[in-house]
């Protein structure tokens, strides 16, 4: 009865293994990428005539006025140039702006169409569309929206740096 078992078992255990696999296929070599001349590869050069490009822009402050400049920009220097020079030689941040007035870097309110207004929330970029002047306060000119009341402005924007860069200001404060 013994054998019987072993006889068994050795079968059973035969039977659990299972033929062993065939082993794959070896895959098919990879086809030749088909020969390409050069010319085929070449494309033709672009025409000027084909290629609508707008020249670079940047934002100034120029005699109390927004004004879009062209500029060129240099990919070797990493750099845009205006009329040769560098943006920040052209346009330095100057007394046309709020950036370097004591006033500004103080946080002072400042007084402007018969109201008293203080800086509130970060500077923002605005488009030349966005603003229009409404004044000066100590050189620098002073923007407002298109819309906003000519007597008594909500909101004033000074302009912190070139690029179209202002600092609002609310009329007497945050409520």
């Amino acid at each position: 009865m013994r054998i019987r078992l072993l006889l068994l078992a050795a079968l059973v255990a035969g039977c659990a293994r299972g033929a062993p696999e065939p082993e794959p296929a070896p895959s098919p070599s990879p086809s030749p990428a088909p020969e390409v001349s050069p010319s085929a590869v070449s494309r033709p050069p672009l025409e000027s005539s084909n290629l609508i490009v707008d020249p670079p822009t940047y934002c100034v402050v120029q005699n109390g006025k927004l004004e879009m400049v062209e500029v060129e920009y240099s990919v070797a220097r990493g750099d845009s140039f205006y009329r040769g020079r560098p943006i920040a030689a052209a346009f330095p941040t100057d007394s046309t702006y709020a950036l370097n007035a004591a006033w500004y870097r103080d946080n002072e309110p400042i007084s402007f169409a018969q109201g008293r207004y203080v800086k509130y929330g970060l500077p923002r970029i605005l488009g030349t569309a966005d603003v229009v002047p409404f004044g000066e306060f100590r050189g620098v000119a002073v923007f407002a929206e298109p819309v906003a009341n000519r007597d008594r402005p909500e909101v004033v924007y000074l302009p912190v740096r070139p690029g179209c860069e202002f600092q609002p200001y609310q009329r007497g404060g945050v409520k």
